[in-house]
């Protein structure tokens, strides 16, 4: 089977969990930190795909990046 079939099997039977216990178990099975501190940035690392990232950067170059001489008039009455 799949791989990303497997994954999405479990997914969905993790979902199904209503018991504290058991995803506490789970958790320190999978070395899951459930802290309330911030996430680091390396946790976030390879997150998006290739595709996904490139189309990021697009979108703040074309929409982040431009400036509008006008905003910065302030006219007072």
């Amino acid at each position: 089977m799949d791989i990303e079939i497997r994954k999405l099997k479990l997914i969905e039977s993790f979902k199904q969990i209503r018991d504290h216990a058991v995803l506490n178990k789970i958790e320190s099975l999978l070395s899951i930190k459930t802290s309330k501190q911030n996430p680091s940035i390396a946790q976030f690392s390879g997150i998006w795909t290739e595709d996904e990232a490139s189309e990021i950067r697009q979108i703040i170059e074309e929409g982040c990046e431009q400036i509008n001489e006008d905003d910065w008039n302030i006219t007072c009455h």
